[in-house]
């Protein structure tokens, strides 16, 4: 579970070394001073919209120490990847890409599900239009 007090002591550390005021930390990541007040003071906890955009306004700022207080707060080198991956020993077959559906082979499989000519036919066609009204037809036999 995370620990929210050491979420907010991290941003409070990220405002102090950028020796700006809550109020200009809410300015510079967006968020109305009033919010900042809320998570600094624990009334309210940290939203993870709120706490992305403290990561987007530091460059500095890596993801999994803001919120779970691991490595340090220097980022990957590009912030686009999110996610570095890591070894997982697991009891757990691997998943090759060819055991992954194929997306065509899906595509057919939708298609063959249509109806076609021979075999259906409309029953009832309604024309809706944009003033709520609406027309119905229904093929002759």
């Amino acid at each position: 579970m995370l620990n929210t007090a050491e979420i907010v002591e991290r941003i409070e550390e990220i405002r102090r070394n950028h020796q700006l005021s809550a109020a200009g930390f809410a300015s510079k990541i967006g968020v109305q001073r009033s919010a900042m007040s809320h998570i600094l003071s624990g009334r309210n906890k940290p939203s993870l919209e709120f706490l992305m955009k403290v990561y987007d306004a530091f460059d500095e700022v890596a993801l999994d120490w803001l919120i779970i207080g691991t490595s340090t707060p220097t980022p990957p080198e590009d912030k686009g990847d999110l996610f570095t991956p890591i070894e997982v020993e697991s009891n757990q077959p691997q998943i090759t890409a060819e055991e992954y559906p194929n997306p065509q082979k899906i595509e057919n499989q939708k298609q063959s599900t249509i109806p076609t000519e021979e075999s259906a036919s409309p029953r009832e066609i309604i024309y809706l239009y944009s003033d709520g009204s609406f027309e119905r037809f229904s093929p002759k036999k």
